[in-house]
Order: structure tokens, then C-alpha cells, then sequence
């Protein structure tokens, strides 16, 4: 198979579109750090945009500063996939490469990737895409199955507050799961027990009628009697 050919295009044929647009917002500083560096050097053709049909699958932040720094073309590179969810599952490949993801990206790919396995499956079949899928989407992320479940409850449990919190990193992916699983695990019901009232209704009178020394009596009897029957 050959290498895909690096081609110059205009930038205003490149279309942007989930969901590839918003998988990784774009970073302020970054951008702005690429508009200048554009500005003074132009593009950089060693990290040319990716394009799928004409939309950007990698690249978005590269074509925002492209477009500020007055640049008309950019070097892309054309790849063919057999579908969507591929190409989704390339530019998260793509970008976990070239840096660590964070936990709240790595929720939002999840997310992503589960619905696009989901779309075109019949509902028979949703409920066991998940299982099926969890070591490709561990493969794709980067991370362990059990990190992948551990989203999942995140995703389908976790309160706004949660997810805001892992946005923020003010927790880890194992808090915010920690969290998510609390409202779901069964409290403890202390279930009266009849015996031990009584015990304790008897303890209450004996300790009313005697004394120290006459309790420690009645104890040594009640072993004895034990021990004897």
C-alpha cells in the first residue's frame, strides 16, 4: 500500500463536522501559539491535516490558525475509511499519540465511541456492544478495560457535578467513579433484633439492683450453669 500523497488545498473546501469537530476542544493558548507561528513561518507540511470526504478528522486546532494567519491553502493528507466509526477511532488514536488525554477527554471519546458502535445496530443486539467492544475501545484509548468500564458508570451515572469535577481534574477517573457508584450500592439496613433488647433490658435492671462485686458473682454462676448443661 502506498503512502497517502501530501496535496496544498484551500482551506475554505475543508469542512469541519461531528463527530470529529468538537472531540477535542480547541486549547486558547495553543491556537493562539500556532497563529504565530504560522504567522512568521507558515505551515508546517511535516503535520499536514488529515481529511476524510472533505471533512477534517485530525487537524482542527492547525486549520483555526491556518485560517487566522491569513494562510488561502493548507497541506492535508486524504485517508479512506470504511466508515465513520474508524476514522473517529483514528483521530483519537491520533491525538493519544502525540499527548496524554485527559481523564474528562478520555470520557468524551468514550462517549463518542460507544454511540457511534451503537448507531445501526438493532436494539436486540445494543445491549451486548458494550461487552464486546470494551477491549477495542481500551485498545483505541490507551487504557486498561477495567479504566474503560470505570467511564462507562461515569458516563451513564455520574451526576453534572461529577463530570464537571473530572472536567476540572478535581477528581481522577477512579473518584469520580467512586462517586458515581455511591447513590447505586444498597445501604445497610440495621435490622432490630429482638435478643439483644432483652439483654439489654436485663444488663439495665442488674446493674440497677447490685453491686461490682455481686455482678461478677452472677456472671461466674451463669458460666457454670452454662458449662454444666
Amino acid at each position: 500500500m502506498t503512502e497517502p500523497i501530501i496535496m496544498e488545498m484551500p482551506v475554505w473546501s475543508l469542512k469541519t463536522a461531528e463527530p470529529f469537530k468538537n472531540l477535542f476542544p480547541i486549547q486558547d493558548r495553543v491556537l493562539s501559539e500556532m497563529i504565530g507561528g504560522m504567522t512568521a513561518n507558515g505551515f508546517d507540511a511535516g503535520h499536514p491535516i488529515v481529511i476524510w470526504k472533505m471533512t477534517v478528522v485530525d487537524g482542527h486546532t492547525r486549520l483555526r490558525a491556518a485560517i487566522a494567519a491569513g494562510l488561502e491553502t493548507v497541506p492535508v493528507i486524504c485517508r479512506r475509511f470504511k466508515s465513520e466509526e474508524d476514522a473517529l477511532e483514528y483521530a483519537i488514536r491520533s491525538q493519544r499519540n502525540r499527548r496524554n488525554l485527559t481523564d474528562y477527554e478520555l470520557l468524551q471519546c468514550l462517549e463518542k465511541l460507544d454511540w457511534r458502535k451503537k448507531l445501526g445496530r438493532p436494539s436486540s443486539e445494543c445491549c451486548t456492544v458494550r461487552g464486546k467492544s470494551a477491549e477495542i475501545v481500551a485498545d483505541t484509548l490507551g487504557v486498561s478495560r477495567t479504566t474503560v468500564e470505570r467511564l462507562r458508570v461515569i458516563s451513564d451515572h455520574g451526576s453534572d457535578e461529577v463530570k464537571e469535577a473530572l472536567r476540572q481534574g478535581k477528581y481522577s477517573i477512579s473518584r469520580a467513579y467512586e462517586e458515581s457508584m455511591r447513590p447505586r450500592r444498597p445501604v445497610e439496613k440495621n435490622e432490630p433484633d429482638p435478643d439483644a433488647e432483652a439483654v439489654h433490658s436485663v444488663m439495665a435492671e442488674i446493674h440497677a439492683r447490685m453491686n461490682t462485686v455481686q455482678i461478677r458473682k452472677l456472671v461466674k454462676a451463669l458460666q457454670l450453669e452454662l458449662a454444666t448443661n
